[in-house]
């Protein structure tokens, strides 16, 4: 009896002192856990940048659908020039910071206008290229100059040149003093050049001669026709780029 109640109880010690862990729930044992959602920021990032792409081709294509057609110089315009249709013709750009006349404008500056300054073939038309007032007014006037290859810079010139023209020495002609000094005529603003057969009137048959409109202001327009007459108007080249509003000197 004392036997078996002290196998028993041995028993018993045997199982209280079993190792931690082995038995069902002890502290021992690792349970598995579920997989964690990682990197959440990136997922948020790749969802922004679409959203964000899409808006840009949506911006794209409400840009090109702004287009519209505007006016565009069909050649090259002298200074001065009385705008025409015939000279314009049109492009269709984006609308943007620069004050381009649309196509529907057209009507207000056609025979109303003028060429301020030199305008480039294929330029877009703005309207500080373009003024409402005659090159002609206010004291000036447009004359015509024959150009001596040997006293102009004939093959330079274009419109838009600030010049001065001066009666030169040693000429003959109306109002000139043969022999005495160079006479500063007038500055003058070239608005055009052209050139013709002048079937050896510069030195050789085939050769050309060269003809500048000029702006000059009317009280030297006289001064200017007798130079050119006598060909003692000698041309020299001071400036470029100007516009028709440019301060005209006369004399020295």
């Amino acid at each position: 009896m004392s036997t078996t109640t002290s196998n028993a109880v041995q028993s018993g010690r045997s199982g209280a002192s079993s190792p931690p862990g082995l038995g069902k729930g002890g502290p021992g044992l690792r349970t598995a856990e579920p997989p964690k959602q990682r990197r959440p920021a990136l997922a948020a990032l790749a969802l922004v940048l679409i959203v964000g792409g899409a808006l840009i081709a949506a911006l794209v294509a409400v840009r090109m659908d702004s287009r519209e057609p505007v006016l565009v110089a069909a050649h090259d315009i002298a200074p001065g020039t009385k705008i025409s249709a015939a000279d314009l013709t049109t492009a269709s750009v984006a609308s943007g910071s620069v004050p381009v006349i649309t196509k529907s404008q057209a009507s207000q500056i056609i025979g109303r206008t003028y060429a301020r300054g030199q305008i480039r073939a294929g330029s877009l038309i703005d309207q500080n290229m373009l003024t409402s007032t005659a090159p002609i007014a206010q004291g000036r006037a447009e004359v015509s100059v024959s150009l001596d290859s040997s006293l102009a810079p004939a093959g330079v010139l274009t419109g838009g040149d600030l010049v001065q023209v001066v009666r030169t020495s040693g000429q003959g002609g109306s109002g000139s003093s043969g022999g005495g000094d160079p006479e500063v005529i007038t500055q003058a603003l070239v608005l055009s050049v052209a050139s013709s057969g002048s079937n050896g009137a510069l030195g050789g048959s085939g050769t050309s001669s060269s003809t500048a409109t000029l702006l000059v202001p009317s009280s030297a327009a006289a001064a200017v026709i007798d130079a050119s007459g006598a060909k003692a108007a000698g041309i020299a080249l001071l400036a470029r780029g100007q516009s028709t509003d440019v301060d005209l000197k006369v004399g020295r």
